[in-house]
């Protein structure tokens, strides 16, 4: 090799690394002004209720849950002016990728259409499968009105001027929690979930918010090889919930499966395809560096579990655990899903900030009796 071309080989490596070491601090930068201009667009009030101190507990106090059953600290978007509003998207589509924000939108969107599809179910005085079935109608329209895309709530925790902060999207079957330190951004714990997975009938069927999760595992499980399937099966059945969801962090001692230092190339490439199908959810400069989290764990320390049949159209769980990722993904029944990402050593950017938060698990036997309240308010101030 000439000198010459030794010399360009060299320019271009300090070129990447320079690139690719110093490419996050700009989307903090950017996800920071977007945060900015959403807090700009806010009275006083607004203020005192969107932003709370950095080292609080409430940061670790999301939901999945509808507000009627449990209300995060936040302002809900209907709340919210126009302009407050645009501003909110901007921060998340400067948060998310595409993908991301267009997952997280379509499941804010899907609740209306879920408030549609149970109206009409009570209507039709069909079997209800949620807590609706616990209220008499007046409640269960009020719980119904609960369904509703403005029923999200965001929260600032500390300022996005600081070295370190953060912010949060939750409600119904959709919450990210993000970290900023450094010039570092942290996206985890990040939920999501769809009911109706896929819209069966009227002007949007077919329509899908989480097109590819099941998807993505069906095709990993169907590469294994029968030894390999065999470690990765757990049990017939699909699991009740995620292991690691609201309020149930580190709820898995143990990993479980398949390990996967023994994949073929085909094998591998599907996996990585699975897991970045959830890693890039956030923007892809924050994704790419939980990949190279897990590079540096070793991509042969993870391992996959499956529950329940390789069937598309069935109830499946399956997992994926390793130092620096957990993937849950499970199918609710037919046509409803939920999914989870955790970092399990740097869960809301924990490991960067040198604290722990105490994640907040809800008693059920309390939220039903406080959905039972709130409903019979709603009805109430109906009725007025």
């Amino acid at each position: 090799m000439s000198r010459y071309k030794f010399a360009a080989l060299v320019l271009g490596a300090i070129i990447v690394i320079t690139s690719t070491s110093g490419f996050a601090a700009p989307r903090a930068e950017t996800v920071a002004t977007a945060a900015q201009s959403f807090l700009d667009s806010l009275d006083e009030a607004q203020l005192a209720t969107v932003t709370m101190p950095m080292d609080t507990n409430e940061r670790a106090k999301w939901t999945n849950l509808p507000n009627i059953m449990v209300q995060p600290a936040g302002l809900l978007i209907k709340d919210m002016t126009d302009k407050t509003r645009r501003a909110m998207h901007a921060l998340m589509r400067a948060t998310m990728s595409s993908q991301g924000y267009a997952k997280f939108t379509g499941i804010m969107l899907l609740d209306d259409l879920l408030h549609q599809i149970e109206a009409e179910a009570l209507r039709s005085n069909k079997e209800r499968r949620d807590f609706v079935r616990f209220f008499n109608d007046p409640m269960a329209r009020a719980f119904i009105a609960s369904r509703d895309y403005e029923n999200y709530t965001v929260a600032i925790f500390g300022n996005p001027s600081d070295t370190s902060w953060g912010w949060r999207i939750t409600g119904h079957h959709a919450a990210m929690n993000f970290t900023i330190s450094d010039g570092r951004i942290g996206f985890t714990p990040t939920f999501l979930g769809s009911n109706p997975m896929e819209v069966q009938s009227g002007r949007y069927a077919g329509l899908m918010a989480l097109a590819h999760e099941g998807e993505r595992g069906i095709e990993f499980m169907k590469s294994l090889d029968d030894d390999q399937r065999k470690k990765a099966m757990i049990a017939d059945q699909a699991a009740a919930n995620l292991f690691e969801g609201l309020g149930r962090r580190h709820s898995l001692d143990n990993y479980e499966g398949l390990l996967v230092s023994n994949l073929t190339k085909e094998q591998m490439h599907l996996l990585q395809r699975l897991i970045t199908e959830f890693t890039h959810n956030a923007n892809h400069e924050a994704a790419s560096a939980q990949l190279d989290a897990i590079s540096e764990a070793g991509w042969g320390k993870l391992w996959f579990s499956w529950r329940g049949p390789v069937d598309a159209s069935g109830e499946f769980y399956y997992r994926v655990h390793g130092p620096r990722i957990l993937i849950e993904y499970n199918r609710q029944d037919a046509n409803h899903d939920h999914m989870i990402v955790r970092d399990p050593s740097n869960d809301y950017g924990e490991d960067w900030l040198g604290r722990h938060y105490e994640e907040h698990h809800p008693n059920m036997k309390d939220v039903i009796e406080n959905t039972r309240r709130r409903a019979a308010s709603l009805s109430a101030n109906e009725r007025e």
